[in-house]
């Protein structure tokens, strides 16, 4: 089975123009961020996709329905909302300064930031297992779907998650990419555009993975 994955991360936040940390914190959307949903909205509005999810925090699911709202294969009370794709969750660091939780991580090794997590909140590996997991279920999901045209789906979800998720598919399924480590393990701008092709087996496994579009994000212009 041949799946196209869309990934957009959310528009921008009070809390993404100040620097403060948002985990599981439900931030909602700036004037800024609104017009950023409808930016990419518009260069989506062509794109036909079979299914629609979402992180269940609000500035993620907000731009889902904006998204949706021009979009005619979509609806926003259609959107499946999946907690798996909610950001890293920073607990004690949640509400405070980056420069603070950045800090706390200087001088860790690739391995110590696995095993690393803040009181109250998720580990390296952990969040990268739950990026594994969301995948998972996604293959479980989109093997459901019966649509003979082509299956696209559309996910709304975080900055975080979506570069832990570009690394899981490197790391795990051999995806090819179309620049070099350095960029794809960079976080996203707000509202950027990720696009897959998959491949699945009869169980839903990812078989084999390429990433055609990193990042888009022309519709930011003049914003």
């Amino acid at each position: 089975m041949e799946v196209e994955l869309v990934t957009v991360r959310h528009g921008e936040t009070e809390s993404n123009k100040s620097r403060i940390v948002q985990g599981h914190r439900d931030t909602a959307l700036s004037e800024l961020g609104v017009k950023q949903a409808e930016g990419v909205g518009k260069y989506l509005a062509e794109t036909s996709f079979s299914l629609a999810l979402s992180s269940d925090l609000i500035r993620a699911l907000k731009t889902g329905q904006v998204i949706a709202e021009s979009n005619p294969s979509l609806s926003p009370d259609n959107i499946e909302t999946w907690p798996v794709l909610r950001e890293r969750c920073f607990g004690e660091f949640e509400g405070q300064e980056w420069s603070k939780l950045t800090d706390t991580m200087k001088g860790l090794d690739k391995n110590q930031l696995l095993e690393w997590g803040p009181s109250g909140g998720e580990t390296g590996q952990q969040f990268k297992d739950r990026a594994r997991s969301f995948l998972k279920d996604l293959g479980k999901r989109t093997i459901k779907i019966d649509d003979s045209s082509p299956v696209r789906v559309l996910v709304t979800s975080h900055g975080g998650f979506i570069k832990e998720l570009n690394m899981v598919m490197v790391g795990d399924h051999g995806c090819e990419m179309p620049c070099d480590n350095e960029e794809y393990s960079l976080i996203s701008p707000n509202t950027g555009v990720t696009r897959f092709s998959l491949s699945l087996d009869t169980e839903g496994s990812i078989t084999s993975a390429k990433c055609t579009l990193l990042y888009h994000k022309d519709h930011l212009d003049g914003l």
